[in-house]
């Protein structure tokens, strides 16, 4: 036990070990209550990131002895894992790669020649339809040496970075006189507002100096405001005037120079993407540094040290730190020891927010471009001591996990065209001989039923069918002889529409030859079945998934190289997840730390989870951009969260009868959560498909064609895969659980 090595202060004395089959008891398919602050990788924890878990998953833990986490070598994991794994192999990779390949001139528009590898293997071509995850790729080759050249300097600097004069150091009292700052790092912060301004001009353009003014702006007139104002006062004016100029950016579609009469600098060159675009990362990172501002001005002193303490009692990643530095332990400030979180938490002197600080945390280079966010509490902290949690080999290790995902994603891009069948439109309505030919015989039946009816009627019919037919149509030939058939079927020369009766046939015979030919100029998501639509949507989110995924591994491996541990953006699979919560906990996760931080604890935490979920679902839709399909995104995960609270807190009574007979049985309880992550996952499913791939008019058409067309095979199968794969997710919390509270009796923590 090495208690005495992980003691951070002299006055500290930890709890007493828990007995061992208490410890058991607490992991019994509950998880354990965990401590804030609690997160890190995989490479510094051996069982994964540690995620706080949900009330209704950690109440009355301790209410039987056994634990009853599933097995992954018991029947029920492996079959399955087997079925999810032939389902996504079958239904996905090779169901919609055939789908492709049947279908490539119809995509070719949204395909790149292939690379030559993959060529060698087969591939016709590489989907490009998604244009970030396009331009990341292309970009990737010229940034390099960049990024490189730019962690050079940045380390060296670092090192190198002068030791402030006595007189100058800030101490902190308790913690054995903890030194707040330490070095001179205003060269550091140069670097990095120089090479990250460089970057944001080469992809924005000059209108990204519009951004720079507004940066300004909040940094002269919005974080002071303390000075003046009560905390209630700087937050709202806040968030109202940041929220103004993301709708005022919106509205104006950006700033001109033109209006300043520096006309030339709009088209200086062609941006890649839109600043305003860019601007609202450097958004959160504003509020982020007027909070921590705000926070060291009213109370940083005792934030600290409750933060201190609080994660040298109860965080398993500060005391896997503590012990694999444990000889090195003595000589070092509790902060270098300590996690992101705590990092976070740790409120910084009011003398080292300036000017530079804050634009080097705003365009620090490997984060700035996509993330992982990070607070300005942590940015300072690790300029002052880098990251412990993952060094030398690990960061390596790392490395190599993020060239197998990218390898994994560019070779499913190669023989798995997701985004390309999902958007590519239907081609030009063009009518070839076929077509023609099969619109004249249609009008040649048509006018020979209508000849028997009304023989006035029959030429108008024909002619008007075939008029909207053969728009555009190169077989003159066939319609010159669907035209000879129809007068010989007619026994006409002439016609024209003179009654009600011929001009509603002419309607009526338009409308079916019209439908009739339509079928050429469906896209090929219109001409997939359900099952396939399924199959193809359930990709569209795993595409979302690895890419991003790739994207946010890449940039945080170069943080890491650089001494800075943002947290981990994805993870976990977006599949393996047991609720709504734990899914945006785990989905962009350094975004979900910045809302807890700065929106949901300022708004009353738990007390007021009820009502907070719609003042910070409806921000995160108006940031990510201003449109109603993600403003019908936030309300349907709103709408999902509100009955999942409410069930939460069900079943995290211990005075309700029914509920302590049900968690009394670990099996019975273990289903009942299964069941709940089922339904979750198929809301989320749903949610994420309005929001971020097809929007609300492809989900209702989804959802009509599902009515219409679902068959008896996947209404079975279907469930029974969500099945699955819920209880997968449910025993991966589970184990996770059990494998935390051994961690916290190895360390000796609360």
């Amino acid at each position: 036990m090495e208690a005495e090595l992980s003691r951070t202060s002299p006055n500290h004395r930890g709890p007493a070990v828990p007995h061992a089959t208490y410890a058991a008891a607490a992991t019994s398919s509950t998880p354990p209550r965990t401590s804030a602050g609690q997160g890190g990788d995989s490479d510094a924890n051996p069982v994964g990131p540690l995620l706080p878990l949900n009330r209704a998953a950690t109440a009355g833990a301790a209410l039987s002895i056994k634990h009853a986490y599933l097995s992954r070598t018991s029947l029920e994991y492996i079959v399955c894992a087997v079925s999810l794994a032939v389902a996504v192999a079958y239904l996905g990779f090779y169901s919609i790669g055939r789908i492709g390949r049947e279908h490539h001139a119809e995509l070719q528009a949204n395909l790149k020649p292939p690379w030559a590898i993959y060529r060698w293997l087969g591939s016709k071509g590489v989907d490009v339809t998604d244009l970030q995850w396009y331009y990341f790729v292309v970009a990737i080759p010229p940034i390099m040496p960049y990024l490189i050249g730019f962690l050079f300097l940045s380390r060296r600097l670092r090192r190198s970075a002068a030791v402030k004069p006595t007189a100058a150091v800030v101490r902190a009292p308790g913690d054995g006189g903890l030194l707040l700052v330490r070095k001179d790092v205003s060269s550091t912060h140069l670097l990095h507002i120089v090479s990250g301004m460089f970057i944001a001009l080469c992809l924005c353009g000059p209108g990204f100096l519009f951004g720079v003014v507004l940066m300004l702006l909040n940094f002269y007139l919005v974080a002071p405001l303390y000075k003046t104002a009560s905390f209630r006062v700087c937050m709202a004016v806040m968030w109202v005037s940041h929220i103004a100029v993301l709708f005022l950016n919106f509205h104006a579609g950006g700033y001109r120079f033109a209006w300043f009469g520096l006309s030339f600098l709009d088209d200086l060159w062609t941006p890649l993407i839109r600043w305003s675009i860019q601007y609202n990362m450097t958004v959160l990172r504003m509020i982020s540094f007027n909070n921590d501002l705000w926070e060291s001005v009213n109370c940083g002193e005792e934030r600290r040290q409750k933060s201190l303490a609080k994660h040298a009692r109860s965080c398993i990643e500060c005391a896997q730190m503590r012990e694999q530095h444990r000889h090195a332990a003595a000589a070092l400030p509790p902060e270098a020891l300590s996690c992101y979180k705590c990092r976070t938490e740790c409120s910084r002197h009011v003398e080292e927010f300036t000017l530079g600080a804050y634009l080097g945390y705003i365009f620090y280079l490997p984060l700035f471009m996509a993330g992982p966010l990070s607070s300005f509490n942590a940015y300072v902290s690790y300029q002052h001591h880098a990251a412990r949690s993952i060094v030398g080999k690990a960061v390596w290790r790392y490395g190599m996990r993020f060239l197998c995902h990218a390898i994994a994603l560019a070779t499913l891009m190669h023989y798995v065209p997701i985004m390309a069948i999902l958007l590519t439109p239907a081609s030009a309505a063009t009518t070839t001989a076929a077509p023609a030919a099969a619109a004249a015989a249609a009008a040649a039946a048509a006018a020979a039923a209508g000849a028997a009816a009304d023989p006035a009627a029959a030429l108008p019919r024909a002619v008007g069918a075939l008029a909207l037919a053969a728009v555009g149509s190169p077989a003159d030939g066939a319609l010159h002889e669907a035209m000879a058939n129809i007068t010989r079927v007619a026994g006409l020369t002439t016609a024209v529409p003179t009654s009600t009766a011929a001009a509603a046939a002419v309607a009526e015979t338009a409308a079916e030859v019209a439908a009739a030919t339509t079928v050429g100029r469906l896209s090929v998501l219109e001409q997939m079945g359900f099952t396939d639509k399924a199959c193809l949507f359930f990709l569209t989110l795993a595409f979302l998934w690895a890419k991003f995924d790739v994207i946010w591994r890449f940039f945080r491996f170069f943080a890491l190289l650089d001494g800075f541990d943002p947290p981990e953006d994805m993870p976990r699979c977006f599949a393996n997840t047991v609720n709504i919560q734990g899914f945006w906990r785990d989905w962009h996760a350094s975004f979900n730390l910045w809302i807890v931080r700065y929106m949901y604890i300022p708004m009353g935490g738990s007390r007021t989870k009820f009502f907070s979920i719609f003042p910070i679902f409806f921000f995160i839709a108006i940031w990510h951009d201003i449109e109603l399909r993600l403003l019908f995104w936030a309300m349907f995960i709103c709408i999902g969260f509100i009955p999942e609270i409410a069930v939460t807190l069900f079943f995290a009574s211990k005075k309700n009868p029914f509920v302590v007979r049900v968690r009394r049985s670990p099996l019975v309880w273990r289903y009942v959560r299964v069941l709940g992550t089922q339904l979750g996952m198929m809301e989320l499913i749903l949610a994420n498909l309005v929001g971020f791939s097809v929007g609300t008019a492809g989900a209702e058409a989804g959802i009509r064609q599902m009515l219409r067309e679902i068959s008896l095979t996947f209404r079975i199968v279907a469930p029974y895969l969500f099945l699955c794969a819920a209880n997968i997710a449910v025993q991966d919390r589970d184990q996770k659980a059990y494998e935390q509270q051994q961690l916290k009796i190895k360390y000796d923590l609360q």
